[in-house]
């Protein structure tokens, strides 16, 4: 279809960076206050794009609790990868049986 998905990605990654500094006060006090377990913890936030006839992305929604249940085969393999990457980011070593 001659769509450039990178510049898409592109944008829509600017559009979140540019969603998440517009609440940096928000987020930096709510961290501050958890000051001393903040190593121990870490949020994730869903954030609903659509893309108009011209590809631009727009944020239509940011949820604070995204739903983390599978209602699909697709949905469980996007979830449980999603999971593995948040788990690999924050530390967390897997657990071995021996």
């Amino acid at each position: 279809m001659g769509i450039d998905f990178d510049k898409i990605w592109l944008s829509v990654k600017d559009l979140i960076i540019k969603a998440v500094i517009s609440v940096e006060p928000i987020l930096a006090n709510n961290l501050s206050r958890a000051a001393n377990g903040r190593r121990l913890c870490f949020e994730l936030y869903g954030f609903d794009v659509i893309l108009d006839k011209d590809l631009k992305p727009w944020l239509l929604e940011v949820n604070v609790l995204p739903s983390l249940s599978s209602s699909s085969e697709l949905d469980k393999k996007i979830k449980t990868a999603l999971m593995s990457d948040i788990f690999n980011l924050v530390g967390v070593i897997p657990y071995k049986k021996r």
